[in-house]
């Protein structure tokens, strides 16, 4: 059943994306339309137009039913790509992409947390692409209204991530009924060609007619005339336009062997309705059929059949004939012993025709049914949601089981519907209870969690009840701000049982420091909190996040360097801290703050074996946030260092890894950091245009999205910008703002110095009093700090502003110069030898000016500053020397993606592997390769050694 009339427009729009998909430009096409409007055969059409182009193809349908499956559309994809094959064909299909997906499920784990989540889809991504190298692929699902939750979610990662791929996407569905879901955000994604198919018009009515008046079956029917007039209104009138009620109106026109050349007709098409055309198709069957179509019903998509018949209580020949009747009658169709109905309206015409007593009695005979067979609890779950409560303890263990495959999934609305049935057999189960309060949590309903976790607290032991009393936190939080979380903290902490330090109290201790890291009214309180877990050894999870937490508050309080670097290497603890959050991105903002911390603090040797260890895990099991995040903190000590490259390549990863698409406030923070980092590196290379599209490109993604600390950093790149620009009014102006709003949050760290920029550009504005303020106070507090990176840094703004003082600036200078000498920043460093350099020239030292400019300026071409070594240049120019030539190669062509790209390559990693590593598609590496094989003047890979020798 399906007609394909009036519908050559999207046909052709659906030729059309496999086409390009099949040129490895991916396309996803999204057809929306009420039932019956056509859907389900325009997405039949585009598997048979890509069958004719030599796709693999990949189907499912949504199913109302399995809509509480976790991950039931993605495995039904999966499945039914291999459910044809047997014995070592099947087993090597199950070694490859699609084992692959079926295990990245089987290893998600219960209340797993966004950043597992994103692992999983990630994989699930890498299976498509792996499924699309060897041939296009087809995805196509239809009915997705009815798709699980987690399989919605990656259908919409997946259509943001396809562009450069060989993978035609088709997603056929109802309009959306949750405009905030990821249906309707897939739906309206503006890389989504929507179709939306129209009612048929009368001339379309009128040729449908013709067509079953020439196929009719019945002489008194087939008359060889043409359909009456009244009789093609009516059927238009009574279908709307709609192709499968027409259709279904027309067969029943046949099967009451009234003929559309007679005018009469009109009537008993008017008296039938279309809304009755499948009521009167399902009264005709008989009674075990009827019961059969019921318990399919029940079933959901591809029933199975022998299932089916044990809930109908029909066996051997009654099912047969029951199944045959359904065939005959079209309402079902059969596939290797699952049944299926001909088009959902029938289905759904079946189930409203069941009471719900009898519906009840159904999900019942189904579950129980369903796990004799030894069904997973997701599929024997999803029917005891429809029966009364149960207190028996297979049903509690069944629903319980469920959830947490759901929970796992990141569905934490059918997890609740799960638990929340479970403990309605098991009223007094403390553990159940506080696991619906943690889900609630996750879910975001924080009054309901916070209910039922300080219910399930108070009735749970002390070591339990300290981690459900937090998690209460995190929900008063939620409710009534961190302050009202954090005093609900330091009460239970006040009558808390036990010694000061016992692993139960730190729990909450922890909990109370990172609500309190969040208020900047609370920074007095924070720090005489956190101080008294200053001697922590740093050898549990909440050791180690309390003393992360002391590491942040002395950066930004400007304690002593040297105390802050051992409490963040205390806290870092050689790995453990990253152990304790991998796979949590919400508690990897712990790792960040001592590894930021330890950065600061020079610490960078430590740094760099953290990054390593973190890089390896991120490159095994971590997902593009997760790589993200590393990749800032790589970004970090790169900036520190002065390695340019690095700095760049890094910067780029992060871009590429996270697309704007998704602006979490994560996201938001993520991107903003590596357009601060990669703005500096363009800057320094002498790219004011590149820093400028950066920050303009993020500008445009991000106007509406969520303010975050991080965008701050920007207000420096800005004024940077505006400097290289000479425009000194309008850097000022960006240099306040930074210094206004890091105020208005408490922070000053030196590691985005606004006093910097500042004083630059107030010299340029002859306010040479207030920048030789600014900088005294940026030298005083980096004294305080102690780093060598941060003092020889503010040792250089000293004597920038101090003009006029010849020999003054050349001591400053030179003792900058020791300074950095001992620190790992080599850019400052060769700033500060370039600068010293000069100043030596200006007071008749020659040759000590000659030495310092040829050493910076090689240290800057080391750095990749192409500015501070043209710097170089013209200042031993001007000593009249001819500063020796740097040779430039194809290599300085490279970008520092691509130079990072080059590497891997040469190492003997293939696409895919360096792919993998970056988070990027094989084809984003495969371009890479190209530009750098054109610029280095190559062929292809077996050359590429040589030329980057």
């Amino acid at each position: 059943m399906g007609s394909t009339l009036e519908r050559p427009g999207e046909l052709s729009r659906i030729a059309a994306a496999l086409d390009a998909a099949g040129q490895g430009n991916g396309r996803v096409v999204v057809i929306e339309g009420e039932a019956g409007i056509g859907k389900t055969r325009l997405v039949g059409e585009a598997r048979a137009l890509a069958k004719q182009r030599g796709f693999v193809r990949m189907q499912a349908i949504g199913d109302e039913l399995e809509s509480a499956l976790a991950w039931g559309v993605v495995r039904q994809m999966v499945e039914r790509s291999i459910a044809r094959y047997a014995g070592e064909v099947r087993a090597a299909i199950l070694a490859g992409p699609a084992g692959r997906a079926l295990d990245a499920l089987d290893k998600a784990t219960p209340n797993a947390g966004d950043a597992e989540v994103a692992r999983t889809m990630h994989a699930l991504w890498w299976v498509a692409v792996d499924l699309a190298s060897p041939r296009p692929l087809l995805i196509s699902v239809d009915d997705a209204q009815w798709s699980d939750l987690p399989s919605l979610r990656f259908l919409s990662y997946l259509s943001k991530r396809v562009a450069d791929l060989p993978i035609a996407l088709v997603v056929a569905t109802r309009p959306p009924s949750d405009r905030l879901g990821p249906l309707a955000e897939l739906t309206v994604s503006r890389h989504v060609e929507r179709l939306l198919p129209r009612p048929l018009s009368r001339e379309a009515i009128g040729t449908l007619t013709a067509e079953h008046l020439a196929s009719a079956p019945h002489p008194a029917v087939g008359t060889g005339e043409a359909p009456a007039e009244k009789v093609v209104d009516a059927v238009l009138e009574a279908s709307g336009g709609n192709p499968f009620l027409a259709e279904s109106l027309l067969d029943e026109l046949s099967v009451l062997h009234r003929s559309v050349t007679d005018p009469a007709t009109a009537d008993a098409v008017r008296g039938l309705a279309s809304s009755a055309v499948s009521r009167t198709t399902l009264a005709r069957l008989s009674p075990d059929a009827l019961a059969l179509a019921s318990a399919v019903a029940i079933l959901g998509a591809r029933a199975d059949l022998w299932a089916a018949g044990s809930i109908a209580g029909l066996a051997d020949a009654p099912l047969s004939a029951a199944i045959d009747g359904l065939v005959a009658a079209n309402v079902v169709t059969t596939s290797s012993a699952q049944v299926s109905f001909l088009h959902p309206v029938i289905r759904e015409s079946v189930r409203s025709m069941l009471g719900p007593i009898e519906k009840a009695a159904l999900h019942a005979r189904a579950a129980e049914t369903l796990s004799a067979a030894g069904a997973p609890a997701a599929r024997v779950a999803a029917h005891l949601i429809h029966t009364p409560a149960d207190s028996s303890a297979q049903t509690v263990e069944v629903l319980c089981e469920a959830a947490a495959s759901s929970a796992a999934a990141g569905d934490t609305a059918t997890a609740i519907s799960y638990l929340t049935r479970a403990l309605e057999g098991a009223p007094g189960n403390s553990s159940l209870q506080g696991q619906l309060g943690l889900t609630l949590l996750r879910g975001g309903d924080a009054p309901q969690a916070r209910h039922h976790l300080l219910a399930a607290a108070a009735a749970s032991a002390v070591p339990e009840r300290a981690a459900l009393l937090a998690a209460a936190a995190t929900a008063t939080s939620l409710i009534d701000g961190p302050l009202a979380a954090a005093n609900e903290l330091v009460h239970t902490l006040a009558d808390w049982p036990g010694p000061p330090f016992a692993p139960d109290r730190l729990t909450l201790e922890a909990r109370l420091g990172i609500l309190r890291s969040y208020l900047p009214t609370e920074r007095k309180k924070a720090s005489e909190h956190l101080r008294r877990f200053a001697d922590l050894p740093g050898e549990t999870p909440d050791e180690r996040t309390l003393l992360a937490l002391l590491a942040q508050r002395g950066r930004y309080e400007v304690s002593p360097a040297a105390d802050v670097r051992r409490t963040a290497e205390r806290a870092l603890r050689h790995g453990a801290l990253f152990k304790d959050s991998a796979g949590h991105s919400d508690t990897l903002v712990g790792w960040l703050l001592a590894m930021m911390s330890l950065v600061a603090a020079d610490g960078v040797t430590l740094a760099r074996e953290e990054i390593a260890g973190a890089r390896d895990w991120v490159r095994r099991h971590g997902s593009p946030i997760e790589f993200a995040m590393v990749a800032n903190v790589a970004d970090f000590v790169a900036w520190r260092c002065g390695d340019l490259p690095a700095v760049e390549a890094d910067a780029d990863g992060v871009l590429a890894a996270v697309e704007p698409e998704d602006l979490t406030p994560q996201v938001v923070a993520l991107r903003a950091t590596a357009v601060h980092f990669g703005g500096y590196a363009a800057l320094e290379r002498g790219d004011v245009a590149a820093a400028q599209a950066l920050l303009a490109d993020f500008e445009t993604q991000c106007q509406d999205a969520p303010r975050v600390i991080a965008m701050m950093w920007l207000h420096e790149l800005r004024a940077r910008i505006a400097l290289e620009q000479d425009h000194p009014a309008a850097a000022l102006e960006h240099a306040y703002r930074l210094r206004d709003e890091m105020a208005a949050a408490e922070l000053d760290p030196l590691a985005v110095p606004w006093r910097t920029p500042a004083a630059w550009a107030l010299l340029r504005l002859g306010s040479e009093e207030e920048a030789r303020q600014l900088a005294a106070d940026q030298l005083e507090l980096a004294r305080r700090w102690g780093a060598a990176s941060d003092l020889g840094t503010a040792l250089r703004l000293t004597a920038k502003v101090d003009v006029g003082q010849g020999a003054r600036r050349v001591a400053t200078l030179a003792e900058a110069v020791a300074v950095l000498e001992k620190s790992p920043a080599q850019l400052e460093l060769a700033k500060a030898l370039v600068e010293l350099g000069e100043a030596l020239r200006v007071v008749g030292r020659r040759t000590e000016a000659r030495e310092a400019l040829a050493r910076g300026g090689e240290l800057a071409a080391v750095c990749g500053s192409a500015v501070i070594r043209q710097r170089a240049a013209e200042a031993l120019q001007a000593l009249g020397d001819r500063p020796r030539t740097l040779i430039s190669t194809g290599q300085d062509s490279l970008t520092a993606s691509e130079r990072r790209v080059a590497g891997l390559a040469v190492s003997g990693r293939t696409n895919r592997d360096i792919a993998h590593e970056l988070f990027v598609s094989p084809k984003t590496v495969e371009n890479h390769l190209g530009r750098i094989y054109v610029k280095l003047g190559i062929t292809g890979r077996r050359e590429l050694a040589r030329a980057l020798t």
